[in-house]
């Protein structure tokens, strides 16, 4: 365990951010004491009035937060400056009250982030950065224009001040110290230039977790106990990736008809950017339940049973269930002829997933 004592500030702006806080702050209460402070802020968020990761965290009898609180995107209606200009002022507020020895988000880009350890260095305090693994850009990296970067940069420094920093990917400003990551070994070479630490697939099956896991699943009606039954787990892409394989709608419902037809129970979960629950119309092709796609994949995983089998193609998803369910079979499903796809097969060997070019192979 690293030395992160003190007070902890934790920023989380996606479920698996949230997921990662919750771990780390356990774990570190665990080293340190119950001594150790902790708050939690769930940042950039567009569901503000019944944010069911907000209510779960807020009702987590296990939880090592001493305060949540929640900061939004705005209602669409007010500029952006002003948006920003009123969420500045809710932080100052927020951090009049805590002062944290040390920061944990999952993206340095994230302006909630930036702001907090600018007040905190005019303060003459020095917190340390730490950033939470995020997925697919900690090994990946960010595709990136340079003078795109360059012309943003100037533009932020110019609207919010010389304290603005353009990370060339996430983590990688001078304002993070520490990098917790599920695969450091493997992570992009401005992670691995951090001080990185290793976030252990054990500290997510612990009993605190699991009830975390089930709060958020009830917050969205949804009952947990529906996906131990499952055979077969599938992962729908991001809307905009589909739109990237042709064909990608017809192939998903010929896997599910194949499935059941071998006696499989098949469950679905689409991409939280997915429309309606079941824009492919799957549980038309014989599949058995339709995971909200609201709730993050990583809260599901401790309910499946280790003969169950997570089957997708491009995503950080996989990655999750191949680091906190090392007993489930983690396929991939990627056509190396595919330019968007062909990015992502050494990608995902290298993550111990298994990689299939035909789906008959299954």
């Amino acid at each position: 365990m690293s030395d992160l004592p003190g007070k902890g500030l934790y920023l989380p702006s996606t479920p698996l951010n949230v997921l990662v806080s919750a771990a780390l702050a356990l774990n570190t209460r665990q080293a340190h004491g119950e001594n150790q402070q902790a708050e939690l802020w769930l940042i950039d968020q567009r569901n503000q009035e019944n944010n069911p990761y907000f209510n779960a965290l807020q009702q987590w009898s296990q939880s090592p937060f001493s305060g949540v609180r929640l900061f939004g995107t705005g209602d669409g209606v007010q500029s952006k400056w002003k948006v920003r200009r009123q969420l500045f002022v809710k932080l100052d507020k927020a951090l009049e009250n805590y002062d944290p020895d040390f920061v944990a988000v999952g993206s340095d880009r994230r302006i909630e982030f930036q702001y907090v350890m600018h007040r905190l260095h005019q303060r003459a305090k020095q917190p340390t950065g730490v950033y939470m693994d995020d997925g697919l850009y900690s090994y990946a990296g960010r595709p990136s224009v340079w003078w795109k970067d360059l012309v943003n940069a100037g533009l932020k420094k110019m609207v919010y001040g010389s304290w603005w920093e353009e990370p060339s990917t996430v983590g990688a400003s001078s304002l993070i110290d520490q990098a917790w990551l599920f695969r450091p070994h493997s992570a992009v070479a401005a992670l691995k230039a951090k001080a990185c630490f290793e976030l252990p697939g054990a500290w997510f099956t612990q009993d605190a977790m699991l009830e975390l896991s089930r709060r958020v699943a009830e917050e969205m009606g949804f009952d947990l106990g529906l996906l131990a039954g499952l055979d077969d787990v599938i992962l729908i892409a991001h809307p905009h990736n589909i739109e990237k394989m042709p064909g990608y709608r017809e192939r998903m419902a010929d896997l599910v008809q194949r499935l059941v037809q071998q006696g499989q129970r098949v469950g679905i979960k689409y991409h939280p950017r997915s429309g309606s629950e079941d824009v492919l119309h799957l549980l038309g092709a014989g599949a058995e339940v339709v995971i909200p796609s609201q709730l993050a994949f990583e809260f599901c995983l401790p309910a499946f049973t280790s003969q169950g089998r997570i089957i997708g193609d491009v995503g950080t998803a996989l990655f999750t269930g191949r680091w906190l369910r090392p007993d489930m079979d983690v396929i991939a499903w990627l056509n190396p002829q595919d330019a968007f796809q062909k990015r992502f097969v050494d990608l995902s060997r290298n993550m111990g997933v298994t990689v299939l070019e035909r789906i008959e192979t299954l």
